[in-house]
């Protein structure tokens, strides 16, 4: 189930509870004799990812159950970094991800529970779902059931201001779980604007310097499914970025323009500087990008690259409309 992007919060908060808006990737947990599996949003089997999470196995008080959640990795501050969490999504050897559970922790904020001894829950109301998870979940060294809060939105939109949170979700206390949906049942409000993108292309940089990007190209696909352009990002691409999308990128470079219309054509003061070869790619690699507006007919202005996501599905990727 996944929420709807609005701009204000509920008319009538008092039918809300108001959680945190995690920065980090979802994940679905099943739990059955006394084995743990973790999967993405798009399925995939992340469960050797993440050893230190294994344990949960050991404190549920339940025989099976599945659950939903959000796994983050925290910066020197305690708070989220999704580009913290880059160093932890990408490892299919179980003893380097175990060295690096040492160094770079996860937690497991789990905010639903779907399913309990036998019992789908999808069909009651999240309130009774949630009074249910805190029963079945007790906090362990790496996971938590995060505190919600019931119709003071307000407060909750104010401190995520104050702390720089990633933003807060509503979600209807009477509301059923819908799997596969986008609902205006939840809804999430952002403090720091950002979504993924899918990269049609990029741009060498242009200091005489060899395989560096000076900046990815970004698109989504819109209602007909065509990929639109949403503009460019360079920033935020530190040292071992420029090597590890350019293994991503280069096998799959292509003669022609992905997008429904072509970035080479704009004018070079469009890119504040002459832009130089573009690079297309097949659009298949998908990335999380910080941005301070998105004018409605325009790109995406002051964007930062925080990270490669594996758990989406480029087709999936749309523009977020509140």
């Amino acid at each position: 189930m996944l929420a709807t992007l609005a701009s204000d919060l509920p008319a009538e908060p008092a039918r809300y509870a108001f959680e945190w808006k995690w920065d980090g990737v979802r994940a679905l947990t099943f739990f059955q004799d006394k084995q743990l599996r973790i999967e993405s949003r798009n399925l995939l089997d992340i469960t050797t990812q993440y050893p230190e999470i294994h344990a949960l196995a050991k404190s549920l008080r339940c025989r099976s159950a599945v659950l939903d959640g959000e796994i983050i990795a925290l910066n020197d501050s305690g708070m989220p970094d999704f580009a913290r969490l880059q160093r932890r999504m990408h490892i299919m050897s179980p003893a380097t991800a175990l060295r690096l559970a040492g160094v770079v922790p996860a937690w497991y904020m789990i905010f639903d529970l779907l399913y309990v001894d036998g019992k789908s829950l999808i069909d009651q109301p999240y309130q009774q779902r949630r009074e249910r998870l805190e029963l079945v979940v007790p906090a362990g060294p790496n996971w938590r059931v995060p505190e919600n809060t019931v119709g003071d939105g307000t407060a909750m939109l104010q401190a995520a201001r104050r702390t720089m949170m990633e933003g807060i979700v509503a979600k209807e206390l009477d509301s059923t779980y819908t799997p596969g949906r986008r609902s205006r049942a939840w809804l999430k409000l952002k403090v720091v604007q950002g979504q993924e993108f899918v990269v049609g292309g990029y741009v060498p940089e242009r200091t005489g310097r060899a395989k560096r990007i000076g900046s990815l190209l970004l698109g989504y696909y819109d209602a007909q499914g065509l990929l639109q352009f949403a503009g460019r990002v360079g920033s935020g691409l530190s040292g071992p970025d420029h090597a590890m999308l350019l293994a991503h990128l280069e096998p799959r470079a292509r003669s022609t323009s992905p997008f429904a219309s072509d970035p080479a054509a704009m004018k070079p003061g469009r890119w504040g500087h002459s832009p130089g070869k573009v690079m297309y790619v097949d659009p298949v690699l998908v990335v999380q990008v910080e941005y301070r507006r998105w004018p409605t007919g325009g790109q995406v202005q002051q964007a930062s690259y925080k990270g490669v996501r594996t758990d989406k599905a480029p087709r999936s990727v749309v523009k977020e409309i509140a």
